[in-house]
């Protein structure tokens, strides 16, 4: 038999507590896996046979979807949708589930002997309520059920997009690790194979910077002696990427409308670069967002030091582009 502090530890439920709009809700604790502010989030989506894209984060290399509990419980179409602050991944059975949440407000223990729950109105298939009410802290909650937050509809969706989702997941890692490798020493098959799984995983603006850097190194001329060019021309990637095939160093100096600029290279790679009092990376996007101007390189025995641009020059490249890109669409979008 039990003795009494068994007895009464079994009746005790660690919960998660957290709000959503004005409602009150906690999970217990072992269906609980994590907790992710939104801001250092990255999300991802996939079109759902509907037309519709479901929304999803990747959590120790497993998709979990993302779900708002207004949509869970058919309410989005009265209240409409809102971002939130924070998603609580829960595990719903086989499946992980990324529940939006606008507030985690702490871990509770629960006395369900002193504290009977009951069953909430909200049935889900098969009249299986979606959890049971309790009150904490002189508050009503909702002890909810992970298993019975999606109903079969919505799994009906989420199901067969649970491939697609792995497959982004296999995609996303191949990216990250031609990544490290393309920062180091980039390649021109290994920009193409980035620039391909980039596209597949819904990144076209990296899709459409690296295919920008790959058509400047299959145009690049060869370098005799002399580098000059003039920005309205659009051959400067092209004369970038010669560079640094050539492996020169050297400064490349800029004569623009508002300002002069440079360029310093150190064997082919963009070492530093500087303009209007700027320098590092956020000078040498500057530099490219320039159609105005002329350049010329002028060689020189020893590299720029310091040096405030480590990576390699075409990834450099890529990733300026990229952010150009997205500035630009920012800017459009205002």
């Amino acid at each position: 038999m039990l003795n009494s502090r068994l007895r009464d530890d079994s009746n005790i439920a660690r919960v998660l507590i957290f709000n959503v709009d004005d409602g009150n809700f906690c999970i217990h604790l072992d269906w609980v896996e994590a907790v992710y502010q939104r801001s250092d989030t990255p999300l991802h989506s996939l079109k759902a046979a509907g037309g519709q894209y479901r929304r999803f984060l990747i959590h120790r290399g497993q998709p979990a979807w993302v779900l708002d509990l207004r949509e869970a419980f058919g309410l989005d179409t009265l209240l409409g949708t809102t971002d939130r602050a924070a998603f609580a991944v829960v595990r719903a059975g086989s499946a992980l589930l990324a529940l939006e949440v606008d507030a985690c407000t702490g871990v509770r223990d629960l006395d369900l002997s002193q504290k009977v729950p009951v069953p909430a109105a909200l049935l889900r298939d098969g009249g299986f309520p979606v959890g049971h009410l309790i009150e904490l802290d002189g508050h009503l909650h909702v002890l909810l059920e992970p298993s019975r937050i999606p109903s079969n509809a919505l799994r009906d969706v989420l199901d067969p997009l649970l491939n697609e989702a792995l497959a982004f997941r296999d995609r996303q890692e191949k990216l990250n690790a031609i990544a490290g490798e393309l920062r180091r020493s980039p390649t021109l098959s290994g920009l193409k194979i980035y620039g391909r799984l980039s596209r597949r995983n819904g990144l076209p603006r990296t899709a459409a910077a690296v295919r920008t850097v790959v058509k400047a190194m299959e145009n690049q001329p060869t370098i005799n002696g002399s580098l000059s060019g003039n920005l309205a021309s659009d051959t400067l990637l092209r004369d970038l990427a010669a560079l640094a095939s050539a492996q020169h160093t050297g400064e490349l100096r800029f004569e623009l409308p508002n300002a002069d600029a440079t360029l310093f290279f150190d064997c082919g790679r963009i070492a530093d670069a500087c303009t209007r009092g700027e320098w590092g990376r956020g000078a040498l996007k500057e530099v490219l967002a320039n159609r105005e101007g002329t350049y010329r390189f002028a060689a020189t025995d020893a590299p720029v030091r310091p040096q405030r641009i480590d990576d390699a020059t075409l990834w450099v490249l890529v990733e300026a582009i990229e952010q150009l890109a997205e500035e630009r669409r920012g800017k459009h979008l205002r």
